[in-house]
C-alpha cells in the first residue's frame, strides 16, 4: 500500500503499522461501495448493447419482410443439368419450357499435315542445283516480272536479263532497276541471294544449293505489300499469309520468307497486334510417324468467329462434315419445338425472357420457374428465433469462475427486473403478433403457425408455414408487405418501424446506455477526488504514527534508564 513503513511501531513496541493499514481500510469503504456501483452499471451497459444487437438482428429481417423484392425472387429446376443449366431473373412469370440441345456451339479450327518435328520448315526454299552465287544461271535474254501489292492495285515490276547472268548480278539487277522504286524513288521490294540445305534420308546435309529471295522493301505483313514472281525456278518471294474471322474487320496479314519453321509460323500468328481472335499451336498427335500439327482455333466459338485462310496449307477440322461441305458452328437447339441457333453455349439470355441457359452437352431436358419463397421463411423464422433468444437473455443468468477456480458465481441479467425491459419485450411481442386485414387468407403470423407459450417465448410451426407458403404465397406477401392502394401497412413495416423507434437514439436502449454512462462519469470522478483525498489524509496520518512511534521509544527509553537507575541505588544501600 502506498505510503506504508514497514518498520513503523519498532520503537514504540506497538502494531502501529496494522492499525493505520485497518483505518484507511475503514475509509476505503465508500470508494469501494462507489466502484461496485460502477461495475454494476458497466454490465447493464453491456447487457442494453446486447439488446441493441438483437434487436437490430430482428429490424434486418423485418426491413427484408417488408420488400417486395424479397417476394418477386425466383427459382429454377432443370429435369437434366448434364444436359443444361439455367438461372432466372426475380419477377418473371412463372413457367416451364420443353429443351433439346442438338448441336453445342463450336470452335472453328483448322490443321496442316503431320510433320516430323516442330521445326520442320513450312515453306522450303526451292532446290535449284545452283552451287555458286556466281554461276551463270540464264541461258537467254528474258525478262523478269515480279508483281507487288493487292490484286485491285498491283504493280508490275519488269527485269530485264541477258544471257548468262549469275544470282549477283541478277539481284543487282532488280535492287537498282528504276522500275522498281515506288513515287518517292523508294525501293518496293529487295532481291537477296539465300541457300538451300539438301539433305540425304539421314537427315544429313549433303550440299548446299543457291536461290534468289524477293521480298518487300517495307517488310510486307499488309495486302499492299504482297509480292509473287512466276517462271524461274532460282527465285521465290515470300508468301503472304492471311488469316480473319467472319466478325473480323480485316484480314491479318504475314509475310513469311521461304524456310520459316512451323514453330515459328505459330509465333508470328500468335504474336500479331493485329492477330484477328485466333491461337496457333504446334501439337504432338502422338503418331508414330509425323506427329506434329500446326493447329489454328478461334478464341471463341459460332459462325462469326469461323475461320478464314489464304496461302496457309492447312485443312478445316470443324464446321464441316465428312464430306467436305460446310456446316454451321452455332449452337443449336430448341425450345418449345422452335429451333434456335446462337454463337455461344454460355449466357444465353434472349430465348427466355428473363431466363439465362448454359448448354452443356446435346440431349433432351426441362425447365421450370418457380415462385421461390425461402428467404422470405428464413427471415420469418429468424425473426421468431431473435425474438426468444432476446427473451432468454434477459430472463437468463451467467456464470463466472471465482478467483480460486474451484466454485462458479451465478449472476442474474441486471436487465431482468427492469420495468422497460419488460414493456419492451410485451411491446415486440404485440408488434410480431399485430393483425392486418388486407382481405386476404392470412391476418397475422398466426395464420402461418405462430404460438405464444407460457414462458413469454414464442415457436413456429414450420410444416404449417410451408403448407402457408405452398397454398398462398400472395397471402403471405400481402401479410408482410400490406396495401399501398388501400394505405395498410403490411407487418415486415409494422415491426420494422417499431424496431426502429426502439434503438433510435430517443428509445429505451440508447437512453439507459448514455444515463448509465453519464452516472459511471460521475462516479469515476467522486472516486478519484476521495481516492486524492484518502492519500493526503493517509500521508499525514503516516507522519503522525511515526512522530507517535519516536515518542513512545523515548518515553520507553527515559523509562528504562530511572528504573536503571532505582536497580542501582537499591543495589549500594544493601
Amino acid at each position: 500500500m502506498a505510503g506504508s513503513i514497514t518498520t513503523l511501531g519498532i520503537g514504540s513496541g506497538l502494531d502501529l503499522q496494522n492499525i493505520l493499514e485497518q483505518l484507511k481500510e475503514a475509509e476505503m469503504a465508500p470508494i469501494t461501495s462507489k466502484k461496485n456501483q460502477k461495475t454494476g452499471l458497466q454490465k447493464e451497459v453491456d447487457a442494453y448493447n446486447s439488446v441493441n444487437t438483437r434487436l437490430f438482428s430482428m429490424k434486418s429481417k423485418a426491413l427484408s419482410l417488408s420488400l417486395e423484392s424479397d417476394f418477386l425472387k425466383n427459382k429454377v429446376s432443370v429435369s437434366d443439368e448434364e444436359i443444361l443449366t439455367a438461372t432466372a431473373n426475380d419477377g418473371i412469370t412463372q413457367s416451364s419450357h420443353s429443351i433439346e440441345v442438338t448441336q453445342k456451339a463450336q470452335y472453328s479450327s483448322f490443321q496442316t499435315d503431320g510433320v516430323e518435328s516442330a521445326g520442320a520448315v513450312i515453306y522450303p526454299g526451292p532446290e535449284t542445283g545452283i552451287e555458286s552465287k556466281t554461276q551463270s544461271v540464264t541461258t537467254e535474254s528474258s525478262t523478269m516480272t515480279i508483281l507487288y501489292g493487292a490484286l485491285e492495285s498491283q504493280q508490275q515490276i519488269d527485269i530485264s536479263l541477258g544471257s548468262g547472268k549469275s544470282l549477283t548480278q541478277i539481284i543487282e539487277a532488280v535492287n537498282t532497276s528504276d522500275a522498281n522504286k515506288n513515287e518517292d524513288g523508294e525501293p518496293l521490294v529487295t532481291a537477296s541471294i539465300e541457300k538451300t540445305l539438301i539433305k540425304n534420308e539421314d537427315g544429313e546435309t549433303q550440299s548446299i544449293e543457291y536461290y534468289i529471295r524477293i521480298a518487300a522493301a517495307s517488310g510486307g505483313d499488309s495486302a499492299d505489300t504482297q509480292v509473287s514472281v512466276a517462271d524461274y525456278d532460282y527465285v521465290m518471294a515470300d508468301t503472304t499469309i492471311s488469316i480473319a474471322t467472319a466478325d473480323s474487320d480485316d484480314p491479318m496479314y504475314l509475310s513469311v520468307a521461304p524456310g520459316t519453321t512451323y514453330e515459328q509460323i505459330a509465333s508470328a500468328i500468335n504474336n500479331a497486334t493485329d492477330n484477328p481472335g485466333v491461337t496457333a499451336a504446334i501439337v504432338d498427335t502422338g503418331t508414330s510417324e509425323n506427329p506434329f500439327r500446326l493447329t489454328l482455333t478461334s478464341k471463341a466459338t459460332g459462325e462469326s468467329n469461323r475461320i478464314t485462310l489464304q496461302n496457309l496449307p492447312m485443312a478445316e477440322v470443324s464446321g464441316v462434315n465428312e464430306t467436305g461441305e460446310e456446316v454451321s458452328l452455332n449452337a443449336i437447339f430448341k425450345v418449345n419445338g422452335v429451333e434456335y441457333q446462337r454463337q455461344s453455349n454460355a449466357g444465353i439470355t434472349d430465348v427466355i425472357s428473363g431466363v439465362t441457359l448454359n448448354l452443356k452437352k446435346t440431349g433432351e431436358s426441362s425447365i421450370g420457374i418457380q415462385s421461390n419463397l425461402d428467404p422470405v421463411k428464413e427471415n420469418i423464422i429468424s425473426l421468431i428465433e431473435g425474438f426468444n433468444e432476446l427473451v432468454a437473455e434477459i430472463k437468463g443468468s451467467t456464470s463466472t469462475d471465482n478467483a480460486s477456480d474451484t466454485e462458479t458465481e451465478t449472476t442474474k441479467n441486471p436487465l431482468s427486473e427492469s420495468y422497460d425491459v419488460k414493456n419492451m419485450i410485451s411491446r415486440l411481442e404485440a408488434l410480431i403478433t399485430t393483425h392486418i386485414d388486407t382481405g386476404s387468407d392470412y391476418t397475422s403470423l398466426v395464420d402461418l403457425g405462430l404460438e405464444i407459450n407460457k414462458d413469454g417465448t414464442m415457436s413456429l410451426d414450420e410444416t404449417v408455414l410451408d403448407q402457408a407458403i405452398a397454398s398462398n404465397p400472395g397471402a403471405v406477401q400481402s401479410l408482410f408487405i400490406g396495401d399501398a392502394d388501400e394505405k395498410i401497412a403490411g407487418l415486415g413495416d409494422l415491426i420494422n418501424t417499431g424496431i426502429t423507434s426502439m434503438v433510435s437514439s430517443q428509445g429505451l436502449v440508447s437512453t439507459e446506455i448514455d444515463e448509465a454512462k453519464t452516472r459511471m462519469a460521475r462516479l469515476d470522478e467522486d472516486i478519484e477526488s476521495a481516492t486524492e483525498r484518502l492519500e493526503k489524509r493517509y500521508k499525514t496520518m503516516t507522519s503522525q504514527f511515526v512522530r507517535l512511534d519516536t515518542y513512545i521509544s523515548q518515553l520507553n527509553n527515559e523509562s528504562a534508564f530511572m528504573q536503571s537507575m532505582i536497580d542501582s541505588l537499591n543495589a549500594t544501600k544493601k
